[in-house]
Parts: structure tokens; sequence; C-alpha cells
């Protein structure tokens, strides 16, 4: 499966936070599966697994709020950041302040 994610992901690769808004900005569910994938990618690579270290639903809803959070503060801060990188310090964040 992960091999698909990443086949999936790689043509966004890429992108910067701002170059994906140019490309994709006015298709909202586009930007919001390429982030997913990037983020799948991101917790793959950290050996992350959701289900298992946040069992609760309302927790897991909580914490994808905490990760836009993330990801918002981190392109705001430098539209230039490859979106891969500032999902995988959005994720990194988002884990740590879970902890």
């Amino acid at each position: 499966i992960m091999d698909q994610v990443i086949t999936a992901a790689q043509p966004y690769m890429h992108h910067s936070c701002g170059s994906i808004l140019d490309a994709y900005g006015d298709d909202e569910a586009q930007v919001a599966e390429i982030v997913r994938l990037m983020a799948m990618v991101s917790l793959y690579n950290r050996q992350i697994d959701v289900l298992t270290e946040i069992p609760d639903e309302q927790d897991r809803a909580i914490i994808k709020d905490e990760f836009v959070e993330e990801l918002e503060d981190a392109c705001d801060d430098d539209p230039g950041m490859l979106l891969a990188g500032a999902v995988d310090l959005a994720v990194k964040e988002t884990m740590e302040a879970f902890d």
C-alpha cells in the first residue's frame, strides 16, 4: 500500500506551499488529497501508526485540527518551503504536542 501512496504523492513533491495553491488553489479537495498523501508518507517515514498512538476517534479529530493549524503556520512562515517539508514539520509538531 505504501508503494502506491508514494507513487501517488511523487508528482507533487516538488511543490512549495505557495506553488501548490497556485496550481490547485481553486480545487480544495485536490489540495486536501495531496496533503493527505504527503502526511501518510511522513507518518510512514517516522514510523507512526496513528490508530495505535491515538486510539480514540475524538482525539484523532482534535489532532487533525492541530495538524491543519501547524501546516498553516509552517506555510505562512515560509510560502517557499517545500510542501512535503511543511507537512513533515506539521506531523512532527502535532505528534510532539499530543504526547
